[in-house]
């Protein structure tokens, strides 16, 4: 099946070397409407296809939906399989920022060889660990879990992170790396791409670009967010998130605000370049760190509870918090709603508007700063800067 994703057109209008900033979006918001009538299980397998960004995040969240409308839960070597290939691929999402799309945008080359060798190691993983029973069908039981098989295959992949990326074993990069100085020194002596990044970051005066005071977005119940994706006004909410009557954040950083290094660079730049680089840095190592602990199969968590029949899934994808709602009769999707993480981060008075209208540059360099600022929040799909 095709790939969903619609285009954003970003455009930013000089006023006194001042821009204001307008976000209007053709991402089909309401796409998982085709999904209406269709057999649970048939869905549950489709809807990754469909939505193929973020792919797993996509088959895990709907996992989770369905289970709970249906009043059924996977085993626990399911969960530990889960848990790995949602991990695996934030990794891979990350590395692809750090070795392609920040260097794209800093004028630097891209590491193509290096994402090469670490999707072909996803990949592997992926494939490996799905040859059997699929892990993200509803109620699924594939097994046994292979720890030692899959800590194995995925070392493969936080090899090549610890390569590219640290210079060193990820974990050992979280333990010395945890203040500004120490970021310092590493950008400074590690020679990986990334390093690199950072450094440029520090020297241009860039570490607090698009520093602005849209909050993240706190955890939410999965009861308020049935609420919010029901009734007549749920379209509007899934194509416009707000919180409170607010816009909020949903990105790496959201997540990592109290990790030590991140919350010692917001307190000097906010949630500006550098805190931005530095999370997904941190979340980086962590989840490469753990990719060569696999997770131990462990219980079903536990579910708030909604309403007979309706189920909600949320999980942490890479670029922030992916939602789905699910409604269930008679095994029958009756209606079927996604809120991804690029609604909230680039909704038209969100966290990317706000960064941008903050730039102060002329024009050539307001472009540059502006597609720099764009790929640190990261919409996950193609988008139009136009600047007048």
């Amino acid at each position: 099946m095709p790939d969903i994703s619609g285009r954003l057109d970003i455009a930013l209008h000089r006023d006194n070397d001042r821009p204001t900033v307008t976000i209007s979006s053709s991402r089909p918001v309401t796409a998982a409407r085709v999904f209406a009538g269709k057999p649970v299980m048939e869905v549950a397998r489709r809807l990754p296809m469909l939505f193929s960004i973020c792919a797993t995040a996509q088959a895990q969240t709907c996992a989770l939906a369905c289970e709970q409308a249906l009043g059924v839960e996977p085993s626990a070597s399911a969960l530990a399989l889960r848990a790995l290939l949602l991990r695996a691929e934030t990794v891979k999402e990350h590395l692809w920022r750090l070795l392609l799309d920040w260097p794209k945008a800093l004028g630097r080359e891209p590491a193509t060889e290096a994402m090469a060798a670490g999707m072909r190691a996803y990949l592997a993983l992926r494939a490996e660990q799905t040859a059997g029973a699929d892990p993200f069908a509803p109620g699924a039981d594939p097994g046994p879990f292979d720890a030692a098989r899959a800590g194995t295959q995925a070392s493969a992949l936080a090899a090549l992170v610890a390569m590219h990326v640290f210079g060193r074993d990820p974990g050992r990069w979280l333990v010395d790396v945890s203040d500004p100085d120490a970021l310092g020194y590493w950008a400074e002596s590690a020679g990986t791409g990334p390093a690199r990044l950072a450094l440029a970051l520090m020297r241009e005066g860039l570490a607090d670009l698009g520093r602005n005071d849209v909050p993240a977005l706190p955890a939410l119940s999965a009861r308020s967010l049935a609420e919010s994706m029901s009734g007549p006004a749920a379209d509007a909410f899934v194509a416009t998130p707000t919180f409170a009557g607010c816009p909020h954040e949903t990105t790496p950083l959201a997540r990592s605000r109290g990790q030590p290094l991140v919350a010692a660079l917001a307190q000097v730049s906010g949630n500006g370049l550098l805190p931005r680089l530095a999370a997904l840095l941190v979340e980086l190592a962590a989840a490469a760190s753990e990719l060569r602990r696999p997770p131990p199969a462990t219980p079903s968590p536990a579910v708030e509870p909604t309403a007979e029949g309706i189920g909600i899934g949320a999980a942490e994808a890479a670029r922030g918090l992916l939602v789905h709602r699910v409604e269930v009769e008679d095994d029958l999707v009756r209606s079927y709603r996604i809120l991804a993480p690029t609604e909230w981060n680039f909704h038209p008075d969100g966290v990317v508007a706000a960064g941008l209208a903050g730039l102060f540059a002329d024009a050539a360099d307001l472009e540059r700063r502006a597609r720099l600022y764009v790929t640190a929040v990261d919409p996950c799909v193609d988008y139009a800067l136009s600047i007048a």
